[in-house]
């Protein structure tokens, strides 16, 4: 099965899809072109094989495609201890060069939700990681694991000390601080009076929680106010 990895991916790709995929996403990987479901469909089946753990410890995931491949297995792994995910994914997260690497990857492993804690501890090196995508990284785990009554306040420190001047990094700070202010205004709101980002992320936050359908229209013309000129 390992050997076949390769092939069966390149005959699953889609000229057209590849074309739309290389619009979108910035990668010095090799893209493929292969729709998601497909990629989740095929990830399954390799979970399900009794090859599975030669896959996760032999696999060379050289394209854009594969990388995604091997997070969704790990993702859907039958009972895997914190320790087991934590010990493919690392390595893995440090291959990764765009944005939806780590969107799609980091909110896969279903196992993360139930043990915030030890999560958050495991990642915090890649807060100030001199990388671009393992800061996002640790961005999209605050996002997807820490915003919520738990852990707003700790979310929202960590997201003050996140060095910024990244792209995507930045990005990542502004989508999470909108999902805050949807989620929890009164705590979120003081970091934007008090022009804690910078102005990039602070404007961009705005922008963000402005497009939701979940803030009311006079929240939104507070929010406006705020903008940095």
């Amino acid at each position: 099965m390992i050997s076949s990895i390769d092939a069966k991916l390149r005959s699953l790709a889609e000229s057209d899809y590849k074309a739309f995929n290389e619009k979108l996403i910035p990668t010095n990987y090799e893209i493929l072109g292969i729709r998601m479901p497909i990629l989740k469909k095929l990830a399954k089946e390799i979970v399900a094989s009794p090859d599975v753990e030669t896959y996760l410890e032999n696999a060379e995931y050289t394209t854009y495609d594969h990388i995604l491949l091997y997070g969704l297995v790990l993702g859907n792994l039958k009972k895997p201890s914190l320790e087991t995910i934590f010990h493919y994914l690392d390595p893995l997260i440090l291959k990764f060069d765009n944005w939806a690497h780590v969107d799609t990857i980091i909110c896969t492993p279903k196992i993360f939700a139930k043990h915030p804690d030890e999560v958050l501890a495991h990642f915090l090196p890649l807060k100030t990681h001199e990388g671009e995508f393992t800061k996002r990284t640790f961005v999209i785990i605050l996002m997807d694991y820490s915003i919520n009554e738990t852990y707003i306040d700790t979310a929202l420190k960590h997201l003050t000390e996140v060095p910024q001047g990244q792209y995507y990094v930045d990005m990542a700070i502004a989508w999470a601080i909108s999902l805050a202010l949807v989620k929890f205004y009164d705590k979120t709101i003081p970091l934007l009076e008090q022009q804690i980002f910078s102005k990039f992320v602070h404007n961009k936050a705005i922008q963000k929680a402005r497009e939701s359908y979940r803030i009311a229209p006079e929240v939104k013309e507070y929010l406006n106010s705020l903008k940095v000129k």
